[in-house]
């Protein structure tokens, strides 16, 4: 390949909101609007993970079934390992917030696992929001949420597909670099 093309390449690798450093890190490409709505949400989510119904719809999206055809072993399942999942979760949004305020005003630097982390608090609200919104894999596949201009549901729909593309993004990101398979 020519030097050209390796330049191309390198910017499309590197294009996004996350660009991976050669040292391993990556610096969040976000505007403080948006990290400030990203701190928002992760503190949204730490509050229905410990205040929320564990038999709310929204909530057993995050901890989904283990035992599809034995009720009796799911039930223990989820007894022994709710608490130790809620902690997982909850300590990865404490990175993630953790990462974005420590910037101040400047991009975040995220290491492998900050990034893993904060992919994981992201896919946990996404998961909320989409269940609130009903939104089903047919419509994410389609592209489509159904709604008229006039909907009010209409921003959550787009904020759905926007923490969808971020999502997407850190994905590439690591990708690129080799960490995900």
């Amino acid at each position: 390949m020519g030097n050209h093309a390796t330049r191309h390449m390198m910017r499309r690798r590197n294009s996004g909101p996350f660009v991976a450093q050669r040292d391993g890190t990556y610096v969040m490409k976000l505007s403080p609007d948006v990290q400030a709505l990203l701190v928002h949400m992760f503190g949204e989510l730490r509050d229905v993970l410990t205040t929320g119904d564990s038999n709310e719809p929204a909530l057993q999206r995050l901890f989904p079934v283990a035992y599809h055809l034995d009720a009796e072993s799911n039930e223990e399942y989820q007894r022994l390992m709710r608490s130790e999942l809620v902690a997982s979760r909850l300590a990865a949004i404490s990175r993630a917030v953790e990462v974005i305020d420590t910037a101040e005003n400047q991009s975040p630097i995220l290491t492998s696992g900050d990034m893993s982390q904060f992919m994981q608090s992201l896919n946990a609200i996404r998961l909320l929001l989409g269940t609130m919104l009903d939104v089903s894999e047919d419509d994410e596949l389609n592209g489509q949420n159904g709604l008229e201009d006039d909907d009010p549901r209409l921003a959550q729909h787009h904020l759905y597909a926007y923490l969808g593309w971020l999502l997407e993004a850190s994905i590439s990101a690591q990708m690129n670099r080799g960490e995900i398979r």
